[in-house]
């Protein structure tokens, strides 16, 4: 079973910026892209919950159990992140 990572405070984008740029080493520069990469897949991820919870409500009303999980694991993202 994965263990859990210990408490730290989020990268900020301006932080992510000052480490490509004071660091030319591939590998470096690479994983900070990478951070970059998976915020933008979870803010993706976050519109396509927001169009299929929408879909679901006006279709079958109420809300699906599975996507009240997702846009609360999203938006402890986005708290976090902030």
């Amino acid at each position: 079973m994965p263990r859990d990572l210990p408490p730290f405070r989020p990268v900020t984008l301006a932080e992510l910026r000052a480490i490509w740029s004071q660091h030319s080493h591939p590998d470096v520069q690479r994983l900070t892209l990478e951070v970059v990469r998976y915020r933008n897949v979870i803010a993706q991820i976050d519109q396509l919950y927001k169009i299929t919870h929408q879909a679901w409500r006006d279709t079958q009303g109420g809300n699906l159990m599975a996507l009240h999980l997702l846009q609360k694991i999203l938006a402890s993202e986005r708290e976090r992140l902030a």
